[in-house]
């Protein structure tokens, strides 16, 4: 106990300085994004119930899976390379090579959506899907292009700005398209998702283009360099450079499309829409579990970065066990409630969902896992174990997209929510593993119960 108050007290401190006012900040425009997020599977499941959640879960995928293809990691490589030196007049430089390139690879992207949709539709027999998928065609190319800005901003350290310009702010305001539009009375059925979807993205965008083009106008090169901030000549980083970084990005990026794309595709083959969209409101609620690690995401990694740098390793240990004590604190409540009245919960997104009730149990006990082991990942990727990271979360995902060929046909949706399950839940216990044995960093605020059973680290003080 007199552990957990000395990180208690260190955490009090950290909350009144810089950091907390930083996390403050992320931490309400990551509400707006999550709660955004939220809210637009709510609005569906309201209107059109669990089938409608379903083809709306499909169709969300191939959007995912179409903005990670055209962003092909040129959004994290902005975020490295803006974030290197963001007074540098070059930004704009590195700015224009990512938007092109993406621009070119969206258009292609949202033609294969535009064109395969009846056969989208007849893959997943999904009624309604092609109607849908066609304004989410039209939204992949603001969609990614809402991603890139949001690694723009990131480099600039603007960390708030970039979460408003990402999933849950295109979400809420389709939400609301979509109310509005059905209080006309002139209801279009699930086909209005995706056009509401399209005018969000692109309003998204735009506002930050606009953004964009304000914070450039009060840089000191705006007037004096424009010409050399679009020039080819001179920047510190080639073109071939920033993209071989962004393919290294992309690589790294394909767990998280096995896992947001590829899983929700295989259970939208397997399960039927009705249940596909149990699945799809449970996983959402139970994300909200695990928001606060998203805020201490966007914050602590580079701090971790730096003090791996100065070789404080006690401090480091400090601070991510710190964070991981400030997550479960901060995503206990909402955890009981969704272990001890999940259908009340779930009642929310209307009637027919209460049955998911044991799908949102499953995976927001796996989601207290996530959110007790703290930034393992961050971890290893700040301080120079990216590769090993990569590898680890690649592993698991496709262990996990296996788990859901072979869980979902015997038990359903609630096979989807065991492979949801592992994958995290394996993914954080191997990651907090190698943290220990390469770092020799215990990230929970107990006891290091890996020491306990004899398993020691490699780094020697």
């Amino acid at each position: 106990m007199s552990r957990v108050r000395r990180l208690s007290a260190g955490l009090q401190g950290r909350l009144r300085g810089e950091m907390g006012q930083a996390l403050i900040r992320t931490f309400i425009a990551r509400a707006i994004a999550a709660l955004g997020a939220l809210a637009l599977a709510l609005v569906i499941g309201r209107l059109y119930g669990p089938a409608g959640v379903g083809v709306y879960a499909l169709a969300q995928g191939l959007l995912l899976g179409a903005g990670l293809l055209s962003r092909t990691g040129m959004d994290n490589a902005l975020m490295r390379y803006v974030g290197q030196d963001h007074s540098s007049p070059f930004v704009l430089r590195y700015l224009r090579w990512a938007v092109t390139r993406c621009f070119i690879i969206s258009l292609v992207a949202a033609a294969i959506l535009w064109v395969g949709r009846p056969w989208f539709e007849a893959l997943f027999d999904a009624t309604g899907l092609a109607g849908v998928l066609t304004g989410i065609a039209l939204a992949v190319p603001a969609y990614a292009f809402g991603f890139l800005l949001s690694g723009f901003f990131k480099g600039i350290r603007k960390p708030a700005t970039a979460c408003l310009l990402e999933n849950g702010s295109v979400a809420l305001v389709a939400g609301v398209l979509i109310l509005v539009w059905e209080k006309t009375g002139n209801s279009a059925g699930l086909t209005i998702i995706g056009y509401a979807y399209a005018v969000a993205a692109w309003l998204v965008a735009l506002q930050g283009g606009y953004q964009v083009w304000r914070w450039c106008r009060r840089q000191p090169w705006w007037s004096r360099r424009a010409e050399q901030a679009t020039s080819s000549e001179g920047a510190p980083v080639s073109l071939a450079q920033f993209t071989a970084t962004s393919r290294a990005f992309f690589m790294t990026n394909l767990a998280s499309f096995m896992q947001q794309v590829l899983g929700v595709m295989v259970a939208g083959w397997l399960l039927s829409s009705t249940d596909l969209g149990l699945f799809k409101s449970s996983q959402q609620t139970a994300t909200l579990i695990g928001f606060i690690l998203i805020v201490i995401n966007a914050i602590f990694p580079p701090r971790f970065a730096s003090l791996y740098h100065q070789g404080q390793i006690a401090a480091l240990g400090r601070l991510a066990r710190q964070g991981a004590l400030l997550g479960a604190v901060v995503a206990a409540p909402l955890l009981l409630l969704c272990l001890v009245f999940p259908g009340w919960v779930l009642s929310w997104f209307g009637d027919g969902f209460q049955n998911g009730a044991p799908l949102l149990r499953m995976i927001a006990l796996a989601q207290l896992v996530n959110v007790s082991t703290g930034s393992v990942g961050f971890l290893l990727n700040m301080t120079g174990h990216e590769r090993l990271m990569r590898n680890i979360a690649l592993i698991c995902n496709a262990l996990g997209l296996l788990a859901f060929f072979v869980l979902i046909p015997p038990f359903g949706a609630l096979g989807a929510a065991l492979a949801l399950a592992f994958v995290l839940v394996v993914q954080n216990l191997v990651a907090l593993l190698f943290v220990w044995r390469r770092l020799g960093i215990w990230t929970l605020p107990g006891p290091n119960l890996l020491a306990l059973i004899g398993i020691k680290s490699s780094v020697v003080r």
